[in-house]
């Protein structure tokens, strides 16, 4: 039987903490029973979204018509091989840098205090500090939606690129990753100091969905946000933080039409005095209404669906 639910708000599955509710909703327990969960949605026409921490997604003030699969609950499981790990997709990123560290092993400490969870992460190829998260993944297992089967592919055939990979272009659902390890002595140490440095310079006293938008070519994002006078900017409770300028956050009661509104502030304005235009990083989840600065690959097309039905974006 189908771990399912009807009608379940988004916004307490979100780091953000705003959007309405999904239709249908469900913590799968197993591989099977996520191949269930898409006949499902195949047999009723119902658009699918994965959902991993939350974090990186704006849910529509409408919420979803489809089926939302989370996987952070059920999807978590570490094990250990030596110095090679085994993760489910919905384990955090987070905690399997700080397990890595603990081990003494390198590779992923500049990861630290990224939110999201190991399926969206591959799929997105995270990043930080000159750090991506390909560059310790030995192999993925994916469900492939268009036949509903399970195989496993490796690193090196995903074509890895700046916050992108053949996953995410695919549609593919990540279920589980194997990551390679080598010693490092420093490994606790450098971790913290990204932590240190992430707090010292993040808004992580109010929901956010980190950053916004990608880095464009020679230059930050953050940085041409903030050249353009843009720090404290507001659009009803969704606030450009001042403390890191590529950061949209909620100050309490903010809504995703105000996410949204903001964000088509900050491109037409860095546009107008840059020439730039800004890509959004975040997901945006359920119907919303766009202008042609918004039509980039990164999950904004038009009004935005989560996807076809059968198909999956990534989980976070």
């Amino acid at each position: 039987m189908l771990n399912l639910f009807e009608n379940i708000p988004l916004k307490d599955k979100t780091s953000y903490k705003i959007g309405g509710a999904a239709k249908f909703y469900s913590e799968p327990r197993s591989e099977e029973e996520i191949i269930e969960l898409y006949r499902f949605a195949l047999q009723r026409g119902l658009s699918v979204f994965v959902l991993g921490n939350g974090s990186n997604v704006v849910v529509s003030d409408e919420g979803l018509d489809g089926l939302v699969i989370n996987l952070s609950v059920n999807f978590s499981k570490l094990d250990w091989d030596g110095s090679s790990a085994l993760v489910s997709s919905g384990f955090s990123l987070d905690e399997l840098a700080e397990a890595a560290a603990q081990k003494r092993f390198g590779g992923m400490e500049e990861l630290s205090g990224i939110p999201g969870t190991i399926g969206g992460a591959v799929v997105m190829n995270a990043g930080a500090f000159n750090t991506e998260i390909s560059h310790t993944l030995r192999s993925v297992r994916i469900l492939k939606i268009s036949t509903l089967t399970i195989e496993t592919i490796p690193a090196s055939e995903l074509a890895f690129g700046y916050r992108q990979s053949a996953i995410k272009n695919s549609g593919n659902l990540v279920l589980s990753a194997i990551f390679d390890f080598k010693l490092s002595p420093d490994a606790t140490q450098i971790r913290q100091r990204i932590l240190d440095k992430r707090e010292q310079k993040q808004p992580l006293d109010f929901p956010n969905c980190g950053s916004v938008f990608k880095r464009p070519p020679g230059n930050y994002a953050g940085t041409l946000i903030e050249s353009c006078g843009l720090k404290g900017f507001k659009a009803g409770g969704a606030m450009v933080s001042p403390k890191h300028a590529n950061f949209i956050v909620n100050t309490g009661n903010a809504l995703a039409e105000d996410v949204r509104s903001v964000i088509l502030h900050i491109q037409k304005t860095v546009f107008d005095k840059t020439g730039i235009l800004l890509e959004p990083e975040v997901i945006f989840i359920g119907k919303f209404s766009f202008s042609l600065l918004d039509v980039f690959a990164g999950g904004v097309a038009g009004e935005c669906p989560p996807s076809k039905a059968g198909e999956a974006r990534p989980p976070y």
